[in-house]
């Protein structure tokens, strides 16, 4: 069974109760190559399953390339369309019949803000790197990193990724991850970055196994291989791991079994078990976008001076001159016990205006002259509530 992910752009920010709609579609072969006749009732059956939901789109609308499907059309609906699992695929006659499971997201509102996320991406290690000798794959790790920075930079309107060269910690301290870990940890990361989110894990199973099945003569026996992701979301800001998931899929290992493969190989990325890896790491992506767009934006002060502050954030994420923030301040006597210990309050009287705005800065002065601008580093700012 292959998945395929479909990425529609973010129109509203939304919870994330989905429902599954089943669409179905025929298309008569003829003439036509099946791997095009195939792609056509894929679309076919996803616009079937949309407009059984009571959303508009049309198969046009959907962009397929054997790895992900992704839409860059502005769609009338009424949920979003996120992923599409192929359920029964038959070619009777020479008729192919696709019928897919579509998953949809109802369009709830979240209490959420219209501003791009900023997020750090560290890198994803093999849990057991001995697993990789199986092809000679021990750079699997970086690759699927790149792949997932790859995978979030497409999804921009919600995901601003900053990918780093660096694991969040060794995969052995995933056993036991405690607080004072990642309070150290974070802090550095604000500290350098000025991020709020930090996406981390790690790959935990990359096993080969042997799959038999009972034929008519004899047994058939394929080789297949484990991919299993564990990932984590930190909102740095606040020490607090806000989604964290297990992602598995097997698939067909089509190579010899002491064959060295190469990762940069698009024959490899193609290959079953290269599917099933990249649509793993789609389905962790869209959860990880999700996530972050129902939670809110706060972002570290990054500099002040006299009447103004700056933050890291800019046209990149969303901001315009005239929006307005609030500015959240800890009782901690020192920056470092703000990072450690984040205990935030809002100061009640003062209203940030947005002055200046760069790609990825902006500017903020009091809105009030009469109410003085009183900050400090590593201060945080949040959009204010529309009135």
């Amino acid at each position: 069974m292959f998945r395929f992910l479909l990425f529609l752009l973010y129109i509203l920010s939304t919870n994330v109760y989905a429902q599954w709609i089943e669409g179905k579609a025929s298309v008569a072969v003829e003439d036509a190559e099946l791997d095009e006749i195939r792609v056509m009732a894929i679309k076919n059956a996803i616009a079937d399953a949309a407009y059984k939901n009571g959303s508009f789109i049309t198969a046009q609308d959907i962009v397929l390339d054997g790895l992900l499907v992704s839409s860059k059309a502005q769609i009338r609906t009424q949920g979003r369309i996120q992923r599409v699992e192929i359920v029964d695929e038959t070619l009777i006659d020479n008729v192919l019949t696709v019928t897919v499971n579509v998953d949809i997201l109802p369009l709830f509102e979240c209490d959420s803000d219209p501003y791009t996320r900023s997020l750090v991406l560290s890198q994803f290690q093999l849990l057991k790197p001995s697993q990789a000798r199986h092809g000679n794959i021990f750079d699997f790790g970086r690759q699927v990193t790149q792949r997932m920075a790859q995978q979030l930079t497409d999804n921009q309107p919600v995901v601003d990724t900053l990918l780093i060269n660096q694991a969040f910690m060794p995969t052995s301290d995933f056993n036991s991850i405690d607080h004072s870990q990642i309070a150290a940890k974070a802090s550095l990361l604000v500290k350098t970055y000025h991020r709020q989110y930090v996406l981390f894990g790690f790959i935990r199973d990359i096993s080969l196994f042997e799959q038999v099945k009972e034929g008519l003569l004899e047994e058939d026996v394929s080789l297949r291989r484990n991919f299993t992701l564990e990932v984590y979301l930190l909102d740095a800001l606040h020490q607090d791991i806000v989604m964290q998931n297990s992602y598995h899929g097997e698939g067909d290992w089509e190579f010899d079994y002491n064959e060295t493969i190469d990762l940069n190989n698009s024959l490899f990325w193609r290959s079953d078990f290269g599917r099933v890896v990249l649509n793993t790491i789609n389905s962790a992506v869209l959860d990880v976008s999700n996530t972050m767009t129902c939670l809110p934006s706060m972002l570290p002060v990054v500099s002040v001076t006299p009447g103004y502050l700056s933050i890291a954030l800019g046209t990149r994420h969303g901001v315009k001159e005239g929006d307005l923030f609030e500015l959240y301040q800890s009782p901690q006597p020192s920056m470092e016990a703000q990072l450690h210990y984040p205990q935030w309050y809002k100061q009640p009287d003062l209203i940030l205006e947005v002055e200046h705005v760069a790609n990825r800065s902006a500017k903020l002065r009091s809105s009030d002259k009469n109410v003085p601008l009183i900050a400090a580093p590593y201060d945080l700012v949040s959009p204010a509530p529309l009135m």
